[in-house]
């Protein structure tokens, strides 16, 4: 048998909780760890073909390198927009998903520190972080 070398730790998460089944079997609990299997596959599809899309107009990973947020924000009311009203140029909703996936990926690299926190340009985030009611004067 060979050996097993690797970094990654053998050992099973345990939340302590368990669910068991009808046959028998029993896992770790599945609360807290999202429900992937809820997710439309059809919703999955059409973002997948945006990011081929994008890799294809862009290069693979060009998104990235760092995108300003407000650019996916932007684009997620334009393309909500624009299937709000019906058109149909191209998949505004999995545009819409797309950029929305971009933007958790972009926000937690920020936050890491992996990108530069000046890519989260989001002015009304800034602004109520810095307004304090107690201390503001009107002009």
């Amino acid at each position: 048998m060979p050996q097993h070398n690797s970094i990654v730790s053998r050992t099973l998460p345990d939340s302590g909780d368990r669910s068991q089944f009808a046959t028998g079997a029993v896992r770790d609990a599945m609360s807290g760890k999202g429900l992937p299997s809820q997710i439309p596959p059809e919703a999955i599809r059409r973002m997948a073909i945006r990011f081929e899309d994008g890799a294809t107009k862009y290069g693979l990973q060009n998104w990235m390198q760092g995108i300003p947020l407000s650019r996916y924000v932007d684009a997620i009311v334009r393309h909500t927009l624009a299937a709000a009203e019906g058109q149909d140029d191209e998949d505004h909703l999995g545009a819409v998903l797309w950029n929305a996936a971009a933007w958790i990926w972009t926000e937690d690299q920020i936050a890491s520190g992996s990108l530069p926190a000046e890519l989260d340009d989001l002015p009304f985030r800034k602004r109520r972080a810095e307004f304090n009611p107690t201390t503001a004067s009107v002009a």
